[in-house]
């Protein structure tokens, strides 16, 4: 009997079978949807961000904080480099798997056969980390963007808008504060849709390794069945043979003790013929005691006198 026999026909998924299956296919195509829509909104933060950055250092100072420049906007800037590098490792990666395989099986390429248990926890750890970093760096860009300030224009009865204390934040007194805010404003709202992004794919991570552990039990428990039937089908074939055997020898030992045995008549007659024989080598020999050696254990039987 083959082991392969004994598993679970998803523990072994096949480039062939799979395709057919619409929710594998809807698993792998959300996975590159994801991968690719957070490669684009990082790239579009990041631009935001880098651009804000230097209009704000041109026009405004932070009194508090580890720096007079805009720190508060270079703090996503890291953690959105690092999914921008990542994004694009894995989707290289994913594209050079592909190609490696042959032509007829580029588009039935199941999820479970690209990613191995190793490379499942890597990217549950990466998205995790992006998730981390990611969230207190937007807090903080947000914290210290300038559209917390903005406000509507205090207006005469003429309609004018006089640049006083009382708009000193509006928009026709202060243009560059509503130019810089809408990059960081754009920058922020790009950015938590990276981190949505990566959050789903950290669930779909943490779906494929729960269900990569099921597999791996699943094939560790059939291969447990497995080795206990063909052990308890040996030892029951051993157990038939020494049982088989004793009854061999049980038999034989009968045949031998027993088989002269077969009625009243025929062990007169070979008890006589025994006789007759022992009778007629105590003639030849010339002795003349008479003893009676018994050929086997049990009584003799008394001969009747004619």
């Amino acid at each position: 009997m083959l082991t392969k026999q004994l598993l679970l026909t998803p523990s072994y998924p096949s480039s062939n079978a799979a395709v057919l299956s619409p929710a594998k296919r809807f698993r792998k195509s959300l996975t590159t949807v994801l991968h690719i829509a957070s490669l684009v909104f990082t790239f579009l933060s990041m631009s935001l961000f880098a651009a804000a950055i230097p209009r704000w250092n041109a026009n405004f100072f932070h009194n508090t904080g580890p720096s007079r420049g805009d720190w508060t906007d270079g703090m996503p800037l890291g953690p959105l480099v690092f999914a921008l590098l990542y994004h694009t490792g894995t989707l290289i990666h994913s594209r050079s798997i592909q190609k490696i395989r042959p032509s007829n099986t580029n588009n039935t390429l199941p999820n479970n056969t690209l990613t191995s248990r190793r490379t499942l926890l890597i990217d549950a750890a990466v998205s995790s980390l992006i998730l981390v970093t990611l969230f207190p760096s937007l807090f903080l860009a947000g914290y210290g963007s300038l559209f917390r300030f903005w406000r509507p224009a205090m207006r005469t009865q003429s309609g004018g808008v006089p640049c006083t204390m009382l708009n000193v934040f509006s928009r026709e007194c202060q243009p560059v504060l509503y130019s810089v805010g809408n990059l960081q404003l754009a920058g922020i709202v790009f950015g938590c849709t990276v981190w949505m992004c990566h959050f789903a794919l950290l669930l779909v991570t943490l779906r494929n390794v729960r269900r990569h552990s099921l597999i791996k039990k699943v094939q560790s428990e059939k291969w447990t069945q497995f080795t206990n039937s063909s052990s308890s089908s040996d030892g029951g074939s051993t157990r038939s043979a020494s049982r088989s055997a004793r009854s061999r020898t049980l038999s034989i030992k009968a045949y031998y003790t027993h088989g002269n045995r077969r009625g009243p008549g025929s062990r007169t007659a070979s008890r006589d013929g025994s006789a007759e024989r022992r009778s007629g080598s105590r003639l030849a020999t010339g002795s003349g005691d008479e003893v009676q050696i018994p050929i086997e254990s049990r009584p003799p039987v008394l001969q009747r006198n004619a």
